[in-house]
């Protein structure tokens, strides 16, 4: 849902709150998250907390923010036991660029990594200060390819030609 965070942003709901419903609303009925299992899972929050609270001249909600990602990534891997989760940061000025985002977006990333060794990170150099265009997510796209390639946990995934450059 655009404009999501994980503890606050433009939009009267948070990340922990709809990631599993069929609709972006509270009293959306879940979804049959069973149906699909996947192998890898990304997660990429954070902008809309960082942009919302900067915009509105709000101090940045750390340990909100920090606790609030943490619990929505122990809920996804209730959901999804066996699966890779990897969060993700960047892609715009936020998650590139903000102190006050990257310190708690940090401490989150220990704290799951520390518990869960099947969670861990991958942080974007590419960014865009609007949101990403095409250009900008295949410059990403590659970049995140190139880490995965090597991640033992993509090996049972390996493509034996590789994906043209763009």
């Amino acid at each position: 849902m655009s404009g999501m965070g994980v503890s606050i942003g433009w939009t009267n709901v948070i990340a922990q709150e709809i990631w599993d419903r069929v609709y972006p609303e509270k009293d959306s009925k879940r979804a049959e998250l069973s149906d699909h299992t996947p192998d890898v899972v990304f997660i990429n929050l954070g902008e809309n907390d960082d942009s919302f609270t900067q915009a509105k001249k709000l101090p940045f909600p750390s340990a909100e923010y920090t606790d609030g990602y943490v619990a929505l990534v122990k809920s996804i891997r209730l959901a999804y036991p066996s699966a890779r989760i990897v969060i993700l940061r960047g892609g715009m000025f936020g998650g590139a660029k903000s102190e006050r985002l990257r310190g708690p977006w940090q401490l989150a990333v220990e704290r799951l990594e520390q518990a869960d060794p099947h969670v861990s990170h991958f942080v974007f150099q590419h960014w865009s200060s609007l949101h990403p265009r095409v250009a900008d997510h295949r410059a990403m796209a590659d970049e995140l390819i190139a880490w995965l390639k090597p991640q033992s946990f993509m090996q049972a995934h390996k493509v034996e030609r590789d994906v043209p450059s763009r």
